[in-house]
């Protein structure tokens, strides 16, 4: 079992230095710090992802993280997408939605986790 604290806070650390070159404030909030999970690197590779991304669309700003027992939300208020881009970056664990004035705001579920350990115990 992996702690996901301890990997968000591994993939804050990487992207920190560049969201301040870039004017970026990058704040981080684990709401559920003992949050465990089997799986480590799609997980991972999502959070990674919405950072690299939230920064490349933010001239300035504020992105956060948020960890909680059901999710990880990356918000950034730096952007706003359209509906058709919000549906082509959303899948199957990962919503997109964006509203004008608000930002952009990245939801990756952590119910595949769940629904592995599940699937493996029937």
């Amino acid at each position: 079992m992996y702690r996901l604290s301890l990997i968000i806070s591994e993939v804050y650390n990487k992207f920190l230095p560049l969201a301040e070159k870039n004017g970026i404030q990058l704040n981080l909030d684990l709401i559920d710090s003992d949050v465990v999970t089997e799986e480590l690197t799609g997980i991972k590779d999502d959070v990674e992802k919405a950072i690299s991304e939230a920064i490349g669309r933010s001239a300035q700003g504020e992105i956060a993280i948020q960890v909680n027992r059901k999710e990880i939300i990356i918000s950034d208020t730096g952007t706003t997408l359209s509906r058709p881009v919000c549906a082509l970056l959303s899948g199957k664990y990962i919503d997109v939605s964006s509203r004008v004035g608000f930002g952009t705001k990245v939801r990756i579920s952590l119910e595949r986790a769940e629904k592995e350990l599940g699937s493996g115990e029937e």
